[in-house]
């Protein structure tokens, strides 16, 4: 018997699958959240907007943003044809079966 208080490796951790990050979103909740600090920290006694007309602004505000960045970002532009031209569009690929069988 050996006492040296090895204890068995830790199994390992599986990868945890991720959903897709849509970057409309991602920016408008960054708008919200400094929005929401600003309105909010308002000592004036006016009345407070709804949450979901915040909510609204930022929204529209992210998906400007997005849409003025990939017109007026050199290097934004850059990266979205860079990624547009790395994209296969299956649906133009053509597989003649008959060669691949015909090779037996």
């Amino acid at each position: 018997m050996s006492g040296g208080g090895e204890s068995a490796p830790a199994p390992a951790a599986k990868p945890v699958a991720t959903s897709p990050v849509d970057p409309v979103e991602e920016l408008a909740k960054k708008i919200y959240i400094e929005l929401s600090a600003l309105i909010h920290s308002q000592m004036d006694g006016k009345p407070k907007p709804e949450h979901k007309k915040v909510v609204e602004l930022t929204f529209r505000l992210s998906e400007a943003f997005q849409a003025g960045n990939l017109e007026f970002n050199t290097a934004a532009r850059a990266r979205a044809d860079a990624k547009a031209r790395a994209s296969v569009d299956v649906s133009k690929i053509e597989i003649d079966f008959g060669a691949i069988s015909s090779k037996k």
